[in-house]
C-alpha cells in the first residue's frame, strides 16, 4: 500500500474531474483484494457440487474489479462518464458477490474471506463515487 499512495500523490488528477486521490487508493487497493479473493474462491467452488453460481459470480466480479482497479490506475485518461459507470458496476458486482458467498461462509473460509473483500471493495467504491458527486 505504501508503493500505491507514493504512486497516487505523485499522478494528476483528471483533468476537468474533482477526485479524492487518497479515496481512489483505497478503492485501487480494494479492488486489488477482491480481485485475489474472487479468483481464489471461484477455483475453490469452481469443483464443488452445486457451486456452480458461487464460482460464476466470483469469477465475475474478479474480472469487474480488475477492470476497475485498472481504470483508476490512469486518471490522467479518466472520463466521469466512463469511470462513474465502472464504479456502479463494481459495487453491484461486489454486492452480488458478497451475497453469494456469504450463503456459504460458514461452510467455506474461502467464500467468507472473498465476502469480507467484497464488502471491503464495496465501501470503498461507494465512498469514491460518493465523493466523486459531491466534488463534481
Amino acid at each position: 500500500m505504501e508503493t500505491t499512495t507514493t504512486m497516487m500523490r505523485s499522478m494528476a488528477k483528471p483533468e476537468g474531474m474533482a477526485m479524492d486521490m487518497m479515496k481512489m487508493q483505497e478503492a485501487i487497493d480494494a479492488c486489488s483484494m477482491s480481485m485475489q479473493a474472487c479468483t481464489m474462491c471461484a477455483d475453490a467452488m469452481g469443483g464443488m457440487e452445486g457451486m456452480g453460481v458461487c464460482a460464476s459470480r466470483c469469477a465475475m466480479c474478479s474480472d469487474v474489479c480488475m477492470t476497475t482497479m485498472r481504470m483508476m490506475m490512469r486518471p490522467a485518461g479518466m472520463e466521469r462518464t466512463a469511470m462513474v459507470a465502472m464504479l456502479e458496476a463494481c459495487i453491484a458486482m461486489t454486492a452480488a458477490c458478497m451475497e453469494e458467498c456469504r450463503t456459504h461462509a460458514d461452510m467455506s473460509a474461502t467464500c467468507a474471506m472473498c465476502a469480507d473483500a467484497c464488502e471491503g471493495t464495496n465501501a470503498a467504491c461507494s465512498a469514491l463515487l460518493a465523493s466523486m458527486a459531491t466534488d463534481a
